[in-house]
């Protein structure tokens, strides 16, 4: 966001998440506020919001998956997060901490530049293989996420990775 406009995104606008907190706003801007009816409701009674229920982060193991007699438990836990929470960490899954490091300092680099760099990929197509935005479809979605993003198709890598950003230097 330059000057506190919005930047354009092919056809529609949208501000990023990532500008707007660099901004200084004060309020949560109306598109990006859910309402009443649509927020998750993550308390396990309608009673009074008790400040001492939580939701635990769940952990998978997925090494798991190579023990043929718990291998359906753990697909199990990923469907049961997947469906109840939305999200789970996985840990035993053989990506090595230095690698973890180098796609973290990558993305944050990318997210740093310019917002005229990141829009080069931006982008209303959902289908398109790599696409920079904040919410689904910026045209439709009446509330937009919170959120930053940068989504890459990379599987095989050899047929996407030309697709995928050249800057930072270090993304690719």
């Amino acid at each position: 966001m330059q000057g506190g406009e919005e930047l354009r995104s092919s056809e529609s606008s949208f501000t990023s998440a990532m500008a707007l907190t660099q901004s200084g706003v004060l309020h949560v801007p109306e598109h990006y506020v859910l309402p009443p009816s649509q927020r998750p409701n993550i308390y396990p009674t309608n009673d009074l919001i008790n400040p001492s229920c939580t939701t635990s982060l769940p952990i998978i193991d997925l090494s798991s998956l190579q023990n043929p007699s718990l291998r359906s438990q753990v697909i199990d836990e990923i469907r049961i997060a997947c469906k109840e929470i939305g999200f789970f960490q996985l840990i035993h899954h053989g990506v090595s901490p230095l690698v973890m490091k180098d796609a973290l300092d990558a993305a944050a680099e990318f997210f740093n530049l310019p917002m005229e760099e990141k829009m080069l990929l931006g982008s209303d197509n959902v289908n398109e293989p790599v696409r920079y935005g904040t919410s689904l479809n910026h045209v439709k979605d009446k509330v937009h996420f919170w959120r930053d993003f940068i989504k890459q198709y990379s599987h095989p890598i050899s047929k996407w990775i030309h697709l995928w950003p050249s800057n930072p230097p270090s993304y690719r």
